[in-house]
């Protein structure tokens, strides 16, 4: 990618490249937007275990947005929920990611449990319908 010119960079790439370059100032703080946006799964993985490992090995201070729950949930220690601008919610994922928060904020439904493989927790939208997916399928003769 250090040969080739910005504008001919996938979007995915060059959030890499953008995220490599805050990585390269070494700084002790690093704010980060939607760091996974445009990234396949596995590069959303690396990125995320990354910010981790930057803040749990390296004291680096960080703060990330993110829109996907279950990123949130999986590597935050502390999480700020917003709606409408404002502070809803913040502290721990376990108390600011509850059912009753999500659906407040969300105006949806949402679901809270924990991941049983890695003891997260996890988000899943359900939405306005309370019938079962089965029932929102056309019926066919």
């Amino acid at each position: 990618m250090a040969d080739r010119p910005a504008d001919r960079l996938s979007g995915g790439e060059l959030q890499r490249v953008w995220l490599a370059t805050c990585l390269a100032q070494d700084t002790r703080v690093l704010l980060l937007d939607e760091p996974t946006t445009f990234l396949d799964l596995r590069y959303q993985v690396e990125t995320l275990d990354l910010v981790r490992e930057l803040a749990d090995d390296h004291g680096v201070a960080v703060g990330v947005v993110l829109h996907d729950l279950n990123q949130a949930a999986a590597i935050g220690d502390h999480v700020v929920l917003l709606h409408q601008g404002e502070v809803c919610a913040g502290g721990p994922p376990d108390e600011v990611l509850t059912g009753e928060n999500l659906t407040r904020v969300y105006g949806i439904r949402i679901e809270v449990g924990v991941d049983p493989a890695t003891g997260t927790l996890t988000a899943r939208p359900i939405g306005r319908h309370t019938r079962q997916p089965s029932e929102l399928l056309p019926r066919t003769r």
